[in-house]
């Protein structure tokens, strides 16, 4: 089963050969940054040395599977802030999404 922490997301992609793109969007930021993972690496999609914002969840996505992605999760912060839930080990919630 697959383990939806970062650090399970990246074992999983380094172990089964995958390639995964989260798409984190940061409660603060109104836009869209994505991390790719692969077998050997993991990086932040840049330019100029700077990481992208994208304005939309379907450009991360699009420029995602450019980058090779074939599997893609939402990383969300402060999913359960409203509920008064205690702190939980991971920053983000990471959730399971498909493009068009």
């Amino acid at each position: 089963m697959l383990n939806n922490t970062h650090e399970g997301l990246i074992n999983y992609a380094h172990t089964e050969s995958k390639k995964i793109a989260l798409i984190y969007s940061p409660i603060e930021l109104h836009e869209y940054l994505v991390e790719v993972i692969l077998k050997d690496s993991v990086k932040f999609i840049k330019k100029n040395n700077e990481i992208v914002q994208f304005h939309s969840i379907a450009d991360a996505l699009s420029q995602a599977q450019k980058y090779g992605a074939e599997e893609f999760f939402l990383c969300v912060d402060n999913t359960y802030d409203e509920c008064g839930s205690t702190a939980s080990a991971e920053k983000y919630d990471y959730i399971p999404i498909s493009p068009k």
